[in-house]
């Protein structure tokens, strides 16, 4: 039986509800929806054998468009609607879609991106037929036939859940649908979420943290959700309070965002709330205990990748000391390797590494790359490209991304797309990106160090970036060289620009040119 159809008749089984962005949404109207959906991409030769790219913001139409989907067994490719231009192209020519679904505010930017690609279909939600290079559908009204089972397919292809580049383009996360309910059962089990629980997720559904860790352990547990189109800390406790939420998710800097905006409450306003339980990895350890303390709200701390997720567990009522992403769960073991593939001592850095303990856990594969796929593994081990160490109670500290990423607001961030967007700028000669941390407290901010062509003027390479890049991507800071720093191979010295930091000369695309004596 299909995956998600069962934890859909769970759900529906019971009595929680449903609410996007605030507004009761009725489970009648979201399968009548799903059915929908599901008919239309059927006729349009859709089944267990095709691609179907979603490009779609938190809405009852983007979940049902994912519900129908995964009931047909199709390989769903979910895309981060950040990404346009030639990203996307990239996206969408490697997933081989044939059809992509989208909401009316995004229509010409797919529409400009899909020249090159397999893509024949666009589905667009809020909008109208056309004719073009591919064929324009307006997603079809809801359904009166609510039978979600007459969709499913005995066989599916899975999801893949793209990833930001390293030294090289995004990959593919390819995962399969059983996994994907496992991770979702996974998650209301350690949890332990039941049918009296509402869980809020605000991520985007690209991301596997909305997906499968929000709405879908929800359908696990019969509970509640409420999908937010967005994050708001100044109203947050006011959202909770009028969808008697019991749990969130978190992802990096939410929790201090959340701290931050809540000062001015009284001790009883603080906790004039339905919330227990926030879950999600990346809590500042400065916040930790201040954010449990004040809003007597308990936080889960995991890690994982998108390749292997929830691999480390901390709770309140575990042992691991705060700071700590915890000691390895049921789902992945957990050890930290030396270069040569030696088991590090405790205390000693090296990389993180992990292998399932179970099937149906860990990824099918990198999409159509088998090598990258080879190369990711060692000894049955996944070597996830971050560094860190084990204490020798079994508590992992996460240290550092070896890998040539970025994380700024919850998103990974492949440098090499940057400078591949940065670069195909005729005033840009050289660029090299990297992550740096003004305030020793905050998140990463993206800084590229630039060359330019002789006449350029920065501000408009800028401003070209912003238009070219995900809002999230373009970079902050901005510092002009003759040249880049090169190791005797010719790579960049990233470590010694990242050293180097905020120095004099370096323009802050916010607010102006920075003062290196003012920091």
């Amino acid at each position: 039986m299909n995956p998600l159809a069962r934890l859909l008749d769970t759900w529906l089984d019971g009595d929680a509800g449903l609410r996007v962005d605030g507004a009761d949404v009725s489970k009648t109207s979201l399968m009548a929806r799903v059915c929908a959906a599901g008919e239309q991409l059927r006729s349009l030769g859709v089944d267990s054998s095709s691609r179907v790219a979603t490009y779609m913001d938190n809405s009852q139409e983007a979940i049902a468009v994912w519900f129908a989907s995964a009931l047909l067994g199709c390989l769903e490719v979910p895309l981060n609607t950040n990404y346009r231009g030639e990203l996307l192209t990239y996206l969408l020519r490697d997933s081989g879609a044939q059809v992509v679904c989208c909401d009316a505010g995004h229509l010409a930017t797919v529409l400009a991106a899909v020249a090159g690609t397999e893509v024949r279909h666009v589905v667009v939600s809020g909008g109208a037929a056309a004719e073009g290079t591919v064929t324009v559908h307006p997603l079809a009204p809801a359904a009166t036939d609510l039978d979600h089972r007459r969709l499913c397919s005995a066989t599916s292809q899975g999801v893949v859940l793209y990833t930001s580049g390293t030294t090289g383009p995004s990959k593919g996360v390819h995962h399969s649908q059983e996994s994907c309910t496992e991770l979702a059962r996974a998650v209301a089990r350690l949890n332990g979420y039941g049918r009296g629980d509402a869980l809020l997720n605000f991520f985007p559904l690209y991301h596997q943290n909305a997906r499968y860790t929000g709405v879908a352990a929800a359908l696990v547990a019969g509970c509640g959700f409420q999908l937010d189109s967005s994050f708001s800390s100044s109203r947050f406790w006011e959202i909770c309070r009028a969808g008697g939420i019991t749990a969130f998710n978190y992802l990096g800097s939410v929790l201090g965002m959340i701290l931050k905006a809540s000062q001015d409450l009284g001790a009883a306003q603080a906790r004039d709330h339905s919330v227990r339980l926030a879950w999600g990895a990346g809590a500042q350890r400065e916040i930790w205990a201040r954010f449990e303390d004040r809003f007597g709200v308990a936080i889960t701390e995991v890690y994982g990748l998108s390749e292997a997720p929830m691999a480390t567990i901390n709770r309140s009522t575990d042992p691991s000391p705060v700071g700590s992403v915890g000691r390895e769960g049921d789902l992945f073991e957990v050890r930290v390797m030396r270069p040569d593939g030696g088991q590090a001592d405790p205390g000693e850095v090296g990389e993180i590494c992990l292998r399932p303990k179970r099937p149906d856990i860990f990824m099918r594969g990198y999409l159509g790359r088998e090598r990258d796929t080879v190369a990711a593994t060692r000894d049955l081990w996944f070597w996830s490209g971050d560094s860190g160490w084990l204490s020798a109670e079994g508590d992992l500290f996460f240290s550092d991304r070896i890998k040539d990423a970025i994380r700024r607001k919850g998103e990974n961030i492949s440098a090499w797309e940057v400078e591949s967007v940065l670069l195909a700028q005729p005033g840009v000669m050289d660029c090299a990106v990297y992550a740096v941390r003004p305030d020793a407290e905050g998140e990463d901010e993206v800084m590229v160090a630039v060359v330019l062509a002789a006449g350029a003027d920065l501000d408009g390479v800028i401003a070209r970036a912003a238009e070219d890049l995900p809002r999230y991507a373009s970079p902050r800071y901005w510092r002009v060289l003759p040249t880049l720093p090169r190791t005797p191979t010719h790579k960049v010295e990233k470590a010694r620009l990242r050293a180097e930091g905020l120095t004099d000369g370096v323009v802050d695309r916010l607010t102006g040119p920075v003062d290196s004596t003012d920091r």
